[in-house]
């Protein structure tokens, strides 16, 4: 050990000394594990030292070389005026021995002048590292085995302090110590070096090819292959030293690339070799026919600190080997130079469908990428990323307040790093008081906390969890806001009288304080008990503009005030009358005052039902109200507006027509209302009165009948939309739209349905229809349940049957990348579609397009789709009257 220290000083004791480089900005790459940070360098870089060696978990000392990027020369980067101030991102934990934590962090936006590292010594003293401003990472050493320590990172900009960001890390124990090296009594005759002799390349195809070397003298610790990709971007891949060929993928077809091979060995990098490979040309087009074998569902489980399970779907015998690459991407997209990806790669049997990653980093993310081999060829590839977790859980950060009102308010949290399974947020007074809590789920990032008090301090905090693990709180405090009387109006407004009227406060008041005002008058002072919700006030003068305030008094505070502004003398509506009066649907007209109100307020009431209002315009004279209930009495109220002022009312009654069904549950009992043309109506859910809901009735495809639970036809909907859009519907149903989930669930769990697909484009138009057709319920995530298909358009619906349905923000399947983010829309994805009818319109790439595969495949968008569903027993009028 005490030789292998000496070796690293006396490495660490020169300063490189390159003869061409001079005053060239440079990159300085160091290689840790399988990560990979990079420093620039500009002016005289001979002064460059390497950074403290640290080693690669079992493949030796850590690597350090420099090299100029290509075309980056003549390109240093300007530091630019910073619209806003700079701002840390994440901070980790990278390496660790008994006596040192590594750390490093980076820079979600702008530049900083330097950094500053705090922590406390063994001894419990506060320490502060400085580090230069174009460094992200640095060892603090001098720690104790074992040990827990909490470090700070604060970026300087001008005269502040920004941040902190923190993480904890932990000592490795002293047993992980190796014994100190003893000398011999002899110094043994020095080693002569390993060396590289060649690199070749072999098995060249469109987008991969093997590289094989010989070593002269050996051996190495592990190889690093480096090559530039199409983008000229620095790529690096890291070999074992137990190997002599690679195969690298993911290459351009028809393409020169130069490659370069460097031997690690005791901490120093020695080469390279390099040569030359040109990648095969594109294979000729396919013909179109079924999709090939894909890969699909790549996911993560087992994961733990050091190691996590891959998992991945392909059909059987897809494919004769499958090869894994992983590493550690760049800290930050923001850096002015990419830095090469570091990649591990790990070659699996066509057989098996998981793998276990070893020997990974705490809390690290990683990027993977997936290749189906057939031979040597690449067939299919998919990609991800996943997270190790961190050896001590961290809590969540940048806690905020919004949306406060009197009694509710919205919290919102940025998570940690490493996967976390949920947030318990906690609230209680300030100054004391009974805790309440609520668990969210880990994907959570705000929750709306309700039933609080007005005007009251609030303590909240929110804590990560995992298992049965629970991180260190993150708190903060609001306040709601107070509350006082609402919505005041002056109702019944005549000559001389009006009638204010009020909300009173969530919490009780003493005594309301009333105050009205008018120009010339001495002001009208009164007091309402704290029971009262009106006052009546009189004596007023025609045609005067008043301002009446309402406060409420409780002690010796006041609330905060409802005030309006009314005009005695206005003028109602008259003649207030029923109309053309058919079972759901009556014409309300009256006749307006002689001065227009800025708007009128209709309400309607049934025999012992609920009082609805409605704000019409103020030129109005009429009214349409739709959505009746068939032989059912009303009663209309119609009152003039001004600003909160409201004359007495007018009013009129009026009992709807019958029908032979009056509550139809669907667009099949409809027809036996009477055939008529394709329209808008209201059906009711299980015939239930309480359940109306507004649809599009197909009265005209083959017996009519349909309720229409779909439509594209223009683009001018969006369809990209999140997991509650789709349960509840969207869109308009006379134009484009979609019904919603749980109104597909009321609607075929209540009978048997048969379901209908019609699409055209040009002058063409084919359907599919399927005799069963049935949808879940929420808790079984809408799946899709259909059979019996017949029609002109091709099968592409049976292969969804089964499945469960998914949107952007919701993957019951939990797959890595969901199919909906994949194919841009919310379906019945399965692996992934031959169907996707809510796909992205008008779209012709990617699959991503509103597809029916077998009818135009999966390159063509349809430009016009309906799905609509009708009882399976519905017989067309004419049938039955047969």
């Amino acid at each position: 050990m005490a030789q292998a220290d000496s070796k690293r000083e006396e490495v660490m004791a020169k300063p490189w000394e390159p003869t061409s480089l001079a005053g060239c900005p440079a990159q300085l790459l160091v290689f840790r594990g399988v990560s990979l940070t990079t420093q620039i360098h500009s002016g005289n870089v001979s002064r460059l030292w390497p950074p403290p060696a640290r080693g690669i978990r079992g493949q030796g000392e850590t690597v350090a070389f420099l090299y100029t990027p290509r075309d980056t020369v003549s390109q240093a980067p300007l530091e630019k005026e910073q619209q806003h101030p700079p701002r840390l991102g994440e901070l980790t934990v990278i390496d660790e021995t008994p006596n040192s934590l590594s750390l490093s962090w980076t820079v979600a936006q702008g530049l900083f002048d330097s950094f500053v590292v705090q922590y406390r010594d063994p001894a419990g003293q506060p320490r502060a590292v400085p580090v230069a401003k174009d460094q992200r990472d640095v060892t603090i050493q001098g720690l104790e085995p074992g040990r827990k320590y909490k470090f700070l990172l604060y970026g300087i900009h001008g005269r502040q302090h920004l941040g902190p960001i923190s993480v904890l890390g932990v000592t490795a124990p002293e047993a992980d110590t190796p014994a100190p090296w003893s000398p011999a009594t002899e110094a043994p005759e020095p080693p002569e070096g390993p060396h590289l002799r060649t690199l070749a390349v072999s098995d060249i195809t469109p987008d991969s090819l093997h590289l094989l070397w010989n070593v002269a003298q050996g051996p190495f610790d592990s190889f690093v292959v480096q090559y530039q990709d199409t983008d000229g971007q620095p790529q690096a891949l890291l070999v074992g030293g137990n190997q002599n060929k690679v195969l690298v993928s993911g290459l351009e077809p028809s393409t020169s690339y130069q490659f370069f091979l460097y031997g690690l060995h005791g901490g120093k990098r020695l080469g390279p070799i390099s040569a030359e490979g040109t990648t095969g040309p594109a294979p000729a087009g396919l013909t179109p026919g079924e999709p090939g074998p894909r890969l699909s569902q790549l996911s993560v489980t087992d994961v733990t600190t050091s190691s996590l399970r891959l998992n991945w779907e392909a059909p059987s015998e897809a494919f004769d080997s499958f090869l894994l690459r992983f590493g550690v991407p760049s800290p930050s997209t923001l850096e002015p130079h990419s830095r090469p990806l570091l990649q591990r790669e790990l070659t699996v049997p066509g057989t098996q469908r998981s793998a276990v990653l070893r020997d990974l980093h705490p809390g690290t993310l990683y990027s993977l990428t997936l290749y189906g081999l057939r031979g040597p060829h690449k067939a299919d590839s998919i990609q991800g990323t996943a997270r190790t977790l961190s050896p001590v859980l961290e809590s969540p950060r940048d806690l905020q307040f919004r949306e406060i009102r009197e009694t509710s308010a919205q919290v919102s949290w940025m998570p940690p790093p490493s996967r976390v399974d949920s947030f318990k947020v906690s609230y209680q007074l300030a100054d004391g008081g009974e805790p309440q809590s609520v668990q969210v789920d880990g994907q959570a990032r705000t929750q709306k906390l309700q039933g609080l008090m007005p005007g009251s301090h609030y303590e909240v905090t929110v804590v990560s969890v995992r298992g049965f693990e629970e991180s260190e709180p993150l708190t903060g405090y609001l306040t709601t806001v107070p509350d006082g009387p609402t919505q005041l109006r002056a109702l019944n407004l005549t000559e001389g009288s009006a009638l204010l009227h009020w909300k009173p406060p969530q919490a009780p008041v003493d005594t309301y304080n009333i105050r009205v005002t008018a120009p010339g008058d001495p002001p009208l002072q009164a007091s309402a008990p704290g029971s009262a919700v009106e006052y009546p006030l009189g004596g007023l003068r025609l045609h005067t503009n008043y301002t009446a305030t309402v406060r409420g008094l409780r002690g010796p505070n006041l609330t905060s005030p409802a005030s309006i502004t009314f005009t005695t003398g206005l003028e109602a509506p008259q003649d207030l009358e029923a109309k053309e009066v058919t079972p759901r649907m009556a014409l309300l007209t009256w006749t307006e005052p002689q001065v227009p109100p800025t708007s009128y307020l209709l309400s309607v009431n049934t025999l012992g039902g609920q009082t609805q209002e409605v704000l019409l315009p103020g030129g109005a004279t009429s009214h349409q109200l739709l959505g009746l209930f068939p032989s059912t009495p009303y009663s209309v109220w119609l009152r003039a507006v001004w600003g909160e002022s409201l004359t007495p009312p007018v009013s009129t009654s009026f009992t709807t027509g019958g029908l032979r069904i009056p509550f139809p549950r669907d667009c099949g009992e409809e027809m036996q209302n009477g055939a008529g043309t394709s329209r808008t109506t209201t059906i009711f859910l299980n015939g239930n009165r309480e359940r109306p809901l507004h649809v599009f009735c197909d009265m005209e495809t083959d017996g009519g009948g349909w309720l229409v639970f779909q439509r594209r036809m223009d683009g001018q909907t969006d369809f990209w939309r999140d997991w509650e859009d789709y349960a509840h519907g969207f869109g308009n149903i006379s134009g484009e739209f979609w019904l919603g989930n749980e109104a597909l669930h009321s609607l075929t769990e209540a009978g048997d349905y048969s379901m209908r697909v019609d699409l055209r484009a040009g002058d063409e138009a084919v359907f599919a229809q399927y005799d069963s057709f049935r949808v879940d319920s929420a808790a079984e995530y809408y799946r899709l349940h259909l059979d019996g298909y017949h029609g002109t358009a091709g099968d592409s619906m049976s292969y969804h049957s089964g499945s469960v349905f998914s949107a952007r923000d919701r993957d019951p399947n939990n797959l890595l990348i969901s199919c909906a983010v994949s194919y841009r829309g919310a379906w019945w994805y399965r692996n992934c579609h031959y169907a996707n009818l809510n796909g992205l319109y008008g779209s012709t790439v990617d699959h991503q397009g509103v597809s029916w595969y077998y009818w135009k495949g999966f390159e063509f968008s349809v430009p016009f789709t309906e799905m609509k569903l009708r009882p399976r027993s519905y017989r067309p009028p004419a049938a039955q009257g047969g």
